[in-house]
């Protein structure tokens, strides 16, 4: 009777755990799914002027700034716009936003944004909403213009490979070399970054610099990095550069970040 029991709590135990860990699975995705949808509007809004007979959005607030009128005299674009952001329409949706983010080929295409802690945006959405999916966010106490030596982003590394979960992959030669530059978009110009380093970062140590003593104290921590490299650049730089350092999570090395630092180049340079 007794072992009956026992069979009969151990049963309910499960049941019991299985329900709990089905309801944050189907929350979690349910997050995910979320997320995508509202990326895949704001990356529309971004690359393209949205018409009422192509805007037809699961999130109203996003749908009404993207219904709004074109200024009169232009004509609305079908074709996906490869070389420019429309910052004027995203500022609508978000003040927060500093720029926009590419990597071709993969899922990272993403608006940057920037509070004012390095917290807030680890679980938004671009339109402030709670999502556990987050967006990519610009360190607080950068500038906001890309104008400092060093401007770092972060982003998660996420299981359904959204985020900055591609820039992972950078862990390699062979796809650094199918993925030389990533392109960055910004209100006041459009660039590129080129990556010089990937390194795994030890989280004790992984705090970043913003203002160096010196030339030669900048240029010993791009070195630095160079020298621990998962992958061999030729990308050359000089001490009045200007980089990019896109950091997340990674699960290779154990209480480590990835950093991919890269070097912001003028768009102009590559276009004949």
């Amino acid at each position: 009777m007794k072992t009956n029991i026992l069979f009969l709590l151990i049963f309910l135990l499960s049941v019991c755990g299985s329900i709990i860990v089905g309801r944050k699975l189907f929350s979690a995705l349910s997050e995910y799914k979320a997320g995508e949808e509202i990326y895949e509007e704001i990356s529309r809004i971004a690359y393209e002027p949205i018409t009422s007979e192509t805007a037809e959005s699961t999130n109203p607030e996003i749908t009404e700034i993207a219904l709004s009128p074109e200024p009169e005299g232009k004509t609305p674009s079908t074709e996906k716009k490869s070389n420019s952001i429309d910052f004027e329409r995203l500022a609508e949706i978000s003040p927060d936003i500093r720029g926009w983010i590419r990597l071709e080929g993969t899922k990272v295409d993403y608006p940057v944004m920037q509070s004012k802690d390095n917290d807030y945006y680890l679980s938004r959405a671009v339109n402030g909403t709670w999502n556990k999916v987050g967006t990519p966010f610009m360190d607080f106490r950068n500038s906001g213009d890309f104008s400092d030596r060093i401007t770092v982003i972060y982003g998660h590394y996420m299981g359904d490979g959204s985020m900055f979960t591609d820039i992972h992959n950078y862990k390699s030669q062979k796809f650094y070399n199918e993925h030389p530059y990533i392109d960055l978009y910004t209100p006041d110009g459009s660039f590129r970054i080129l990556p010089v380093a990937g390194v795994y970062q030890n989280v004790e140590y992984w705090d970043f610099t913003f203002d160096y003593e010196s030339d030669e104290a900048f240029l010993y921590q791009i070195n630095t990095w160079k020298a621990l490299s998962t992958f061999k650049s030729d990308t050359e730089y000089d001490d009045d550069d200007r980089f990019v350092v896109l950091t997340l999570c990674t699960y290779d090395v154990e209480n480590s970040r990835f950093l991919l630092v890269g070097k912001i180049t003028d768009l102009e340079e590559f276009v004949s």
